[in-house]
């Protein structure tokens, strides 16, 4: 009798000793910083693979306890401070702090961007351009109210009930993340290092040709050349042109480089890390053309006879 006794104490102590530290991991405050996508139709226990659930025991055992996670709401969330388990899982099934995706390729104008983000339904084009009117103290040049160039080309995550003032404003931020106004002093000659980073956006398709294709605008510059860049005349077609023709770039605007002489007078894309610098730091070269060839790359020359040489060889292709 002693010894059933005793089998029975020694097991109501590893019962309650497991139930203790599963409350208490289930309880106990922890770290985040992570942004979570819950995908529909996908394994939960792929969807929450980042925090280590296949060897949680007790995180899978509440799990399991909470409908095995079937109340959980597909989405992203973002998961920033100090939450239990219990917590973070009533986030989940509650569909508090979700955030939507959304993403600002390399090289888009702020036409092209608003008009996405009014796709997915995010605001309106009218809204956008409210905000950023509506923008003071931003520390770089923005003539005329023109932040063309500051809305950082990067993937955001923003809280589901984001306004079209929010959205910019996160945009404006991370520009100034990557160029902290201290590290850029002299502001304008910032703007048009800003300016020819995004024309090397627009044209380079291969990012190692973009410090080669600053230094032929460069080059063109001092030579007192026009930089013929058809990305500066397509701007003014909001990028709907897939060839540029002769007609095409008859348009009489000073952002046709073909026309006029120098830098057009803003940027005309948003342009990343990488061409900002390339306009900072463009290669030491001698050339003054270059041609696509089919393949997102340039061919570079010297002379007006190579490039025309070029041209003909890649036009019978």
């Amino acid at each position: 009798m002693k010894r059933i006794l005793f089998m029975i104490s020694i097991t109501i102590g590893v019962l309650l000793s497991g139930y203790l530290y599963y409350t208490n991991e289930v309880g106990k405050k922890r770290s985040f910083n992570k942004i979570l996508e819950i995908k529909r139709g996908e394994p939960l226990k792929k969807s929450l693979e980042c925090l280590e659930i296949e060897n949680n025991i007790p995180l899978k055992i509440y799990i399991k306890s909470r409908n095995n996670g079937k109340d959980i709401k597909a989405g992203y969330y973002e998961i920033k401070g100090e939450y239990s388990y219990a917590e973070l899982i009533e986030i989940l099934e509650s569909g508090k702090q979700k955030v939507f995706k959304f993403t600002v390729p390399e090289g888009y104008s702020i036409e092209n961007i608003i008009e996405v983000l009014e796709r997915d339904g995010r605001g309106s084009k009218e809204n956008f351009k409210l905000a950023l009117s509506q923008i003071e103290d931003f520390p770089y040049p923005t003539p005329n109210k023109n932040f063309e160039g500051y809305l950082y080309p990067e993937t955001y995550f923003l809280a589901e009930n984001s306004t079209e003032k929010d959205i910019v404003n996160k945009m404006l931020k991370e520009f100034l993340r990557k160029f902290p106004v201290e590290k850029y002093p002299d502001k304008e000659d910032f703007y048009q290092k800003l300016i020819m980073a995004s024309i090397l956006e627009r044209e380079a398709q291969v990012k190692s040709e973009k410090i080669v294709m600053a230094s032929v605008f460069y080059n063109r510059m001092k030579r007192g050349m026009t930089l013929s860049s058809d990305a500066t005349v397509n701007f003014l077609y909001n990028y709907k042109k897939k060839r540029m023709y002769y007609k095409d770039l008859e348009i009489d605007s000073p952002y046709n480089t073909y026309k006029y002489k120098g830098l057009p007078p803003a940027p005309i894309a948003n342009p990343d890390y990488e061409s900002v610098m390339a306009a900072y730091n463009p290669a030491t070269t001698d050339y003054l053309f270059f041609v696509a060839i089919g393949d997102g790359s340039h061919y570079f020359s010297k002379t007006y006879r190579e490039h025309l040489e070029i041209q003909k060889k890649n036009s019978k292709k």
